[in-house]
C-alpha cells in the first residue's frame, strides 16, 4: 500500500499541497497558497513527510511566527507532527491540515476530528489540551553547554542546570527528599548535606527512561533551611552537583529557600520553569572572556546590541563596561573612553553598528596598540527583525535615539561580514532573544508593527 501525504487548506482556497516522502517542501507566500500577506515570508515553513511512519517534520523559518494546533512555534525549532495536526502558516492564520491518504492504521477517529476541524470548533477541555501539548515533541533543541547555577529573586530560588539539559514540551518533575533520595542516617531530616543516598536502586534507570522518551527531568524542592541560614548555599550546591553526577542524567533543579510564592504547593517554581522553557536560546557564556579584551559588536540598529551589552555587564559582575556611540557621539570619543577603561583593567564592549572593515579596523588597531585581545560579536538579527524592534522601541517610548529607515538601508549596503583576517581572535554569532517587563509588552511585541 502506497501512502501519500498532503497539506490541505482548511478553507479549500487552493489545491492540497503534496508532501513527497522524505523531501523538504517550503511553503509560504506564493501563487500556490494564494497568500499575499507581506507578513508571511515566501519561505515561511518547511515540511518533510515520512509516509512510512505517518509523521511530518515541521520547521518555522519565516520572520514572523507560525503555529501548530494553536501554539506558537519557535523559529528554526524542529517539530514532529501527525495526521490531523493543524498547521498555521502564520500564527492563527492560513490554517492547513496534515493528511495522509490512506490515513494511519491507528487513526480511528479520523472522521470526527476532520469534521471538528472544518467547523473550526476549539475543544477547550483540559484533557484535550493536555493531549495536544503532549504531541508537541520537540527535537534538535540546543542543550546546555556546561553546568550552571542561577540565583533568582534575591535568593528566593536557586536553579541548577546540568550540562546536557535540553528544553522540551514534556516535563518529568520530581520532589527530591523522600522521592529520589533518602537519608543515610535513617532520620526523617538529614543531619548534614552529606546525609543522603539514592532512595531506590531503580531511580537512575527510571529517570534515564524518561529522558529517552523526550522528557526534560526537573527537581522541584523546598529547602527553607537555606533561607534561614541553617544550611549554607555553597555546601548545598555541592550536594546537588553530587546528586546529579550520581544519577548520571542531565537534570535541572529548582530550590525554593523561603516561605513565599515559590514554596510548594504554591506554583512559583513551576511558573519559573515554564518561563524558562519559552526562551529559545540561553545566554551565550562564550561572550565573556577571562582575559581583558575589546569586544566589538556588529549589527543593525535595533538588532539587540545594547541589550546584549547589558547582559554581558551583568553576568560578568561588571568586569565589562560599554562605550556607546549613541551616547558619546563620535567614534573618537568612544576610542578615548575605551582606552581609559582598558588601562584601568576593565574589558570594553563597543556598542555601535560597525558594518564594514574600515569601521572595525579602528578597534582592532586600538586593541593591538594596547596589547589586549579583540573579539567580534555579530548580531544575527535580520533587517526586518531589527526594523520591528525599532518600531517596538518607538511605541514603548524607550530611551533610544530614533532611527530613520534610511540608516537600515545604509547599513545593509555597507555591510561586509567580519573575518578573522581583520585581527579578531574570535567571531561569535549572537541570536537576539528579547525579555519583557510584563505580559502587555510581550503581547505588543508579538504583533505586526510595521506598516509595510
Amino acid at each position: 500500500m502506497i501512502r501519500q501525504c498532503f497539506l490541505r487548506c482548511l478553507l479549500d482556497s487552493h489545491s492540497p499541497i503534496k508532501l513527497p516522502h522524505n523531501v523538504d517542501v517550503i511553503v509560504g507566500r506564493s501563487k500556490i497558497t494564494k497568500i499575499k500577506d507581506q507578513s508571511c515570508s515566501r519561505q515561511q515553513i518547511t515540511l518533510k513527510a515520512d509516509c512510512e511512519e505517518c509523521s511530518v517534520e515541521l520547521k518555522s523559518i519565516g520572520i514572523n511566527p507560525s503555529g501548530l494546533d494553536g501554539f506558537a512555534l519557535e523559529r528554526n525549532g524542529l517539530y514532529k507532527v501527525q495526521h490531523g495536526s493543524r498547521v498555521e502558516i502564520l500564527l492563527n492564520n492560513y490554517i492547513h491540515v496534515i493528511e495522509f491518504e490512506p490515513p494511519p492504521d491507528n487513526y480511528n477517529e479520523q472522521k470526527q476530528n476532520k469534521r471538528k476541524l472544518e467547523e473550526d470548533i476549539v475543544d477547550s477541555a483540559p484533557r484535550k489540551k493536555s493531549k495536544t501539548e503532549a504531541e508537541l515533541i520537540k527535537v534538535g533543541m540546543k542543550e546546555a553547554a556546561r553546568d550552571m547555577w542561577e540565583e533568582i529573586d534575591k535568593g528566593e530560588v536557586y536553579m541548577f542546570t546540568a550540562k546536557g539539559v535540553k528544553s522540551s514540551s514534556r516535563i518529568a518533575a520530581f520532589d527530591m527528599d523522600g522521592t529520589l533520595i533518602k537519608t543515610k542516617s535513617g532520620k526523617v531530616h538529614p543531619v548534614d548535606v552529606n546525609d543522603w543516598q539514592i532512595a531506590m536502586p531503580q531511580v537512575p534507570q527510571k529517570l534515564s527512561d524518561k529522558l529517552g522518551e523526550g522528557y526534560k527531568i526537573v527537581i522541584l524542592s523546598n529547602q527553607s533551611p537555606i533561607g534561614s541560614g541553617r544550611v549554607k548555599i555553597d555546601d548545598f550546591k555541592k550536594k546537588i552537583e553530587g546528586l546529579v553526577q550520581k544519577l548520571n542524567v542531565p537534570i535541572q533543579v529548582y530550590l525554593a529557600t523561603g516561605k513565599g510564592i515559590y514554596r510548594k504547593p504554591m506554583t512559583g517554581m513551576w511558573k519559573l520553569l515554564s518561563e524558562k522553557e519559552l526562551k529559545a536560546e540561553p545566554f551565550n557564556e562564550d561572550l565573556i572572556s577571562n582575559e581583558k579584551e575589546l569586544l566589538v559588536l556588529v549589527g543593525y540598529p535595533g538588532s539587540g546590541k545594547s541589550f546584549v551589552a547589558k547582559l554581558i555587564e551583568q553576568k560578568s559582575g561588571n568586569r565589562y563596561v560599554t562605550v556607546c556611540r549613541d551616547v558619546l557621539g563620535t567614534w573618537q570619543k568612544c576610542a578615548s573612553e575605551a582606552t581609559k577603561l582598558l588601562q584601568q583593567g576593565k574589558s570594553v564592549i563597543v556598542d555601535s553598528t560597525n558594518p564594514d572593515i574600515e569601521s572595525r579596523s579602528r578597534w582592532t588597531t586600538l586593541a593591538k596598540n594596547l596589547k589586549v585581545q579583540c573579539r567580534c560579536a555579530r548580531m544575527m538579527t535580520t533587517k526586518a527583525h531589527s526594523l520591528h524592534n525599532n518600531k517596538f522601541r518607538e511605541i514603548m517610548k524607550f530611551k533610544h535615539v530614533p532611527v530613520n529607515e534610511i540608516v537600515f538601508h545604509s547599513y545593509k549596503n555597507k555591510f561586509v561580514s567580519p573575518s578573522l583576517t581583520e585581527g579578531f581572535k574570535e567571531i561569535i554569532e549572537v541570536k537576539f532573544n528579547p525579555t519583557f517587563k510584563d505580559e502587555e509588552a510581550q503581547k505588543i511585541y508579538r504583533m505586526y508593527l510595521l506598516e509595510k
